[in-house]
């Protein structure tokens, strides 16, 4: 079994994940051991869904490994990263920030243990275009009693000492953000426990559907996995 897969959700940022491969993938491979980097990219015109790209990682890798960590192809940590946060053990039951939004909900780089996402039913499946998705992964897990700790966000002032972070790409489609928005930070909140958990295991892990295009392997730790979703 592996210790860790890495999961990037990914879709036409070419210069990011040459990057990434050239000089993080080097990092990961000397100083994470049993290690898997896998590149889940988005193959059709859709709106892109971060959300339903990561559920499609976690998936493939049911079982065969006890970590999953969210990776943003623009987000390149430094060996310091890698050794103490990458590499920190993390227990049932917590979710670990790596480097989460400042809005401090549960985008960007996060470790979990496979049974925990599974547990929360990964990410909603519908979340497409920009906005919310980590929102809702946070109400899973907060849901579930799965604690989050630690995190760096964008606004500390080391940050860019401790990652490489490429300046962002406005190309996120806001056509939903006002509902995505709305259901998941404002009328999330109102419901019953009840109704929370009937929310979150009618839409996930449970029914995701995809099919993969192509599967290819690069080098010796990455997969690159081309997906119709």
């Amino acid at each position: 079994m592996l210790e860790n897969v890495i999961i990037i959700p990914y879709r036409k940022r070419e210069k990011h994940l040459e990057y990434f491969i050239t000089n993080t993938v080097p990092l990961i491979k000397q100083h994470l051991p049993h290690t898997k980097v896998v590149i889940v990219e988005q193959a059709n015109d859709k709106l892109f869904n971060r959300g339903k790209l990561l559920n499609v990682g976690f998936m493939e890798y049911k079982d065969k490994t006890k970590y999953f960590i969210t990776q943003d192809v623009d987000i390149n940590p430094t060996v310091e990263i890698l050794k103490e946060y990458y590499g920190h053990e993390v227990l049932n039951k917590k979710v670990w920030g790596i480097y989460t939004s400042a809005c401090n909900t549960l985008g960007g780089i996060i470790k979990i243990h496979n049974e925990d996402i599974f547990a929360v039913n990964g990410f909603p499946n519908d979340i497409w275009g920009w906005g919310s998705e980590d929102k809702a992964l946070q109400n899973r897990t907060e849901l579930f009693n799965i604690v989050k700790i630690t995190n760096f966000t964008p606004k500390m002032k080391d940050a860019q000492l401790k990652f490489k972070r490429f300046n962002d790409i406005d190309d996120r489609n806001r056509k939903n953000n006002g509902k995505n928005h709305q259901y998941n930070y404002i009328d999330f909140a109102k419901f019953s426990k009840e109704k929370k958990q009937t929310e979150i295991m009618k839409n996930g892990l449970c029914n995701i559907k995809y099919h993969i295009v192509t599967i290819e392997t690069v080098g010796d730790i990455i997969e690159h996995i081309k997906v119709d979703i």
